[in-house]
């Protein structure tokens, strides 16, 4: 479906716009900043068309937390390399994994985690690499991911000799800061706490992966490009013997897909300064009710409206189309004073983390995409 046709359809009150250019420059632009190799964190989106414009982009594999995802990876990115970085994974899945997907690298984070590979995969399997996840202490991320992985440094030291007496694998080093980490400080505090741990280990530690949490750009989070934090991470591997000598890793989602999608939803009532669009928390705006304030643009007959003919705006509080009253955004939205049913809302920069935690709640789905040209990505 074109992008006009869309606006103009009385079919549906939502869909989405994907800007396959947008994500790959995104992509490239990390690619070549990080002092390392790039996984693209599957988790963010899922989209097929996703998959495949990241791998052409260049990254060096792909983040799975599950068997579907590297199922996922194998369909739309043919002989691409997997890590499975789950801490929490099931036999079967491990068993799969290693036996019919050919998955070469796993986590853990505890003795119970490590016992289970033990006795799934072949200890003597050298191309084997498990990495040892550990706690990387306080950070500004919005969303906290330490509370529910991460070893002790002790426990973190114990699981590699373990790996390192047991087994013939190679053994590296995981953390995680949280997904939308504000500042760089986070992940220099882990990695210092990676080349300690490294110092002091009985066992030779063949990578770090140090997670993902890049943060992206929101209007109530207007951070700087990802090149100066890249930039202060390369400086601070230069400067470190230790972690010059192993290979570095690091899963982005977030911030290298969050700006190739939008999510266009009609206004199907208008109650005064509370507007009811074809979307909502449940539709693909679950980050709007969270922490994010997305950008957006309103509208009408194929075109953006113009706020200077449009009696200027207003801010409105925005509903989704569900009968929940929870189905409401976080933020109030600036928006044309005239705007009416039938006009569209476009909510920009939900490209990561929309797609893949939507729902059809009470019957409302979110079911088409447009996949815009050159021309139409403005």
């Amino acid at each position: 479906m074109e992008f006009d046709t869309a606006l103009r359809t009385t079919e549906f009150d939502a869909f989405y716009t994907f800007n396959p250019a947008r994500l790959m420059r995104a992509t490239r632009d990390f690619v070549e900043g990080f002092p390392g190799s790039v996984l693209y964190a599957v988790k963010a989106n899922p989209l097929p068309q996703v998959i495949s414009s990241v791998r052409a982009a260049g990254v060096a594999g792909f983040d799975v937390a599950s068997i579907a995802e590297a199922l996922l990876v194998q369909a739309e990115a043919p002989g691409a390399r997997s890590w499975f970085m789950n801490p929490a994974k099931s036999r079967r899945d491990i068993e799969r994994a290693w036996r019919e997907l050919g998955l070469r690298d796993f986590v853990v984070d505890c003795a119970a985690e490590l016992d289970k590979l033990l006795e799934v995969l072949p200890t003597g399997e050298p191309s084997l690499r498990v990495h040892v996840r550990f706690h990387s202490g306080a950070s500004d991320a919005l969303y906290d991911l330490n509370s529910k992985f991460g070893a002790s440094h002790e426990e973190t030291l114990r699981l590699l000799q373990r790996i390192a007496a047991q087994t013939a694998w190679s053994s590296g080093l995981a953390f995680h800061p949280g997904s939308q980490t504000i500042s760089i400080e986070p992940y220099l505090t882990a990695m210092q706490t990676a080349a300690r741990l490294i110092e002091r280990a009985d066992a030779r530690v063949a990578s770090l992966d140090i997670g993902g949490g890049f943060p992206a750009r929101y209007d109530n989070m207007p951070m700087p490009p990802p090149a100066a934090l890249l930039q202060r991470l390369g400086e601070f591997v230069a400067s470190c013997a230790t972690l010059k000598r192993v290979e570095l890793l690091c899963e982005p989602g977030r911030v290298l897909a969050y700006d190739c999608m939008s999510l266009f939803a009609r206004v199907i009532l208008r109650k005064d300064r509370a507007l009811y669009c074809g979307a909502g928390i449940f539709g693909g705006l679950l980050p709007a009710q969270q922490f994010f304030q997305l950008p957006v643009r309103a509208w009408r007959g194929g075109e953006p409206i113009d706020d200077a003919t449009a009696g200027g705006q207003r801010e409105f509080v925005v509903f989704g189309p569900t009968c929940d009253s929870n189905d409401r955004l976080a933020f109030p939205y600036a928006l044309p004073e005239h705007l009416r049913e039938g006009d569209w809302i476009e909510f920009q920069h939900v490209g990561a983390y929309s797609e893949s935690v939507r729902c059809a709640f009470n019957g409302f789905s979110v079911d088409h995409l447009v996949t815009l040209d050159a021309h139409e990505a403005g």
